[in-house]
C-alpha cells in the first residue's frame, strides 16, 4: 500500500501573471511569464508566437516550443555557426537549411570570406514575421547583396543542387517532432545528400536538441552523421532561455580538423568578423570537450536514423526527448 506524503509547505500555488507552458520533456514543463504578445498566428506549416519576457525579451515560439529570445539568441546561433565556419579554410559558398529569423545567415555573413550565402526556407510567411518583428536578430541580413533566400523544402532543393556546390551547409531546423515534415531532415540519406553537394573538404554542422540526461536526439545524430562522414566533432552549449545544455555537431571529410586557438585568431581577423559574444579563439579550445557522461552517451545510445526508420519511439508507449 503506498502511502501519500503530502509537502510540508501544502500544494504550491501558481503565481499571478499570463504563463508560457513549454513541455521541456516528457516529465517536466518549464514556464515563461509572458509580459505582452506582440504578435500570434498560423502559416501553411506552423503557429508562431512572439512575446516579451522581462529577463528573455523578445521570444519566438513555433508550434508551443521555445525556439529562440533575443536575450541570448547570440550563444545559439554562434555556436551553431561560428565553429563550422572557422573550421573551413576558405568558406565561400554557404547554405542554411531553415533558419527562418535570420540569425544564422548574420552569423555567416560575418565572414567577409563569403560570396553566396543561400538560405532555404519553406515558411515564407514565418519569415517576413521574423523581419518585420526579430530585427535585432537578422540585423539587416536579408538585405546583404551576399544573401540569396529561396522558398523552398530544403531537402528537394539541395537534391536538385550540382554535386560539389557549397563549401559549408548548417542545418538549421526544428526537432523532428514525432510524424512531423522535419524527420526525414535528420536522416542517413538526408546527411548522404549534404556531403554529395559539398566540395572535397566541405563542413556541415547541425543543431542537435538537448544534450542533457534525457536528451535522445543528440546521440542518434552522432550515431547517424558517424555512418556518413569519417569526422565528427559533438559539442556543447548551454543556452538560458531554453535552460537546457544543448548539443550541436560539425562533419566533413578525413581532412577536418579543429584548428588551434592561434588559427581560429588569425581566420577570424583575416576574415574581418567582430562583434562575437559567446565565440573566441580562448573559448575555441574547449569547444569539442564533452562531459564523460554525454561523451559515454554518443557511443552506447545512439541509433541509426533512415528514412524508413526516422527519430522517433522504437517501442509502444516510449516517450521521447530531444
Amino acid at each position: 500500500m503506498t502511502q501519500e506524503h503530502p509537502s510540508p509547505r501544502g500544494r504550491t500555488s501558481w503565481p499571478e501573471g499570463d504563463w508560457f507552458l513549454d513541455r521541456g520533456s516528457p516529465a517536466d514543463l518549464i514556464a515563461y511569464e509572458r509580459q505582452e504578445v506582440l504578435v500570434r498566428g498560423r502559416t501553411a506549416f506552423q503557429e508562431y508566437e512572439i512575446f516579451t519576457s522581462s529577463i528573455f525579451g523578445k521570444v519566438l515560439v513555433l508550434d508551443d516550443r521555445v525556439q529562440s529570445a533575443s536575450r541570448d539568441e547570440f550563444i545559439y546561433h554562434e555556436a551553431l555557426v561560428q565553429p563550422v565556419m572557422v573550421s573551413h579554410p576558405d568558406p565561400r559558398r554557404v547554405m542554411i537549411m531553415g533558419g527562418g529569423e535570420g540569425a544564422t545567415l548574420r552569423e555567416v555573413l560575418r565572414h567577409q570570406c563569403v560570396t553566396d550565402a543561400v538560405m532555404v526556407d519553406i515558411d515564407a510567411e514565418l519569415v517576413e514575421v521574423c523581419k518585420q518583428w526579430l530585427p535585432s536578430f537578422h540585423q539587416g541580413a536579408f538585405d546583404d547583396p551576399r544573401t540569396r533566400l529561396v522558398v523552398a523544402d530544403a531537402r528537394a532543393w539541395l537534391a536538385e543542387q550540382p554535386d560539389g556546390a557549397f563549401d559549408v551547409i548548417i542545418v538549421d531546423l526544428p526537432e523532428p517532432l514525432e510524424a512531423g515534415p522535419a524527420l526525414k531532415l535528420f536522416t542517413r540519406e538526408m546527411y548522404a545528400l549534404i556531403r554529395r553537394k559539398l566540395t572535397p573538404g566541405g563542413l556541415m554542422s547541425v543543431q542537435s536538441g538537448s544534450a542533457g540526461v534525457a536528451g535522445q536526439l543528440m546521440p542518434d545524430l552522432y550515431c547517424t552523421l558517424r555512418a556518413v562522414f569519417p569526422r565528427v566533432m559533438p559539442y556543447v552549449a548551454f543556452v538560458s532561455s531554453f535552460m537546457d545544455l544543448y548539443g550541436f555537431h560539425v562533419a566533413g571529410g578525413e581532412g577536418f580538423l579543429w584548428p588551434g586557438p592561434e588559427e581560429v585568431a588569425a581566420r577570424l581577423e583575416q576574415r574581418g568578423v567582430t562583434g562575437l559574444q559567446w565565440f573566441s579563439p580562448d573559448y575555441s579550445v574547449a569547444v569539442g570537450r564533452l562531459p564523460l557522461y554525454l561523451a559515454r552517451r554518443l557511443e552506447e545510445e545512439g541509433r541509426l536514423l533512415t528514412d524508413e526508420q526516422p527519430f522517433g519511439p522504437r517501442r509502444p508507449g516510449e516517450r521521447v526527448f530531444y
